[in-house]
């Protein structure tokens, strides 16, 4: 991965951050979100017809559990490859 290592990167997750990325010329946001009375842990396309690509389930407050983060990296939403088995091939542009 560009940008930042695995690490930091989900030290920084953890702490309730934003992360956009770029994968083979796309740009995706990693992110916490509120939606249906749900707090989750989510991937968006951020494409313009834009879609959740995968999302997971996180405790409604405090630090979000290293296993939530570890569950959505690895959670086959790009083409049927996850973010662990492409992170050389992506690069973090911002992290909010």
């Amino acid at each position: 991965m560009n940008g930042i290592g695995m690490k930091e990167l989900e030290e920084l997750l953890s702490h309730g951050h934003e992360a956009e990325f770029t994968y083979h010329d796309s740009n995706y946001v990693i992110q916490p979100e509120l939606a249906d009375g749900k707090t989750m842990l989510v991937i968006w396309d951020c494409s313009p017809a834009g879609k959740c690509i995968c999302s997971v389930d996180i405790p409604e407050h405090g630090d979000i559990p290293a296993t939530s983060i570890e569950c959505i990296l690895n959670k086959k939403c790009f083409s049927g490859k996850s973010f662990m088995e492409i992170e050389s091939e992506i690069t973090v542009d911002v992290i909010f």
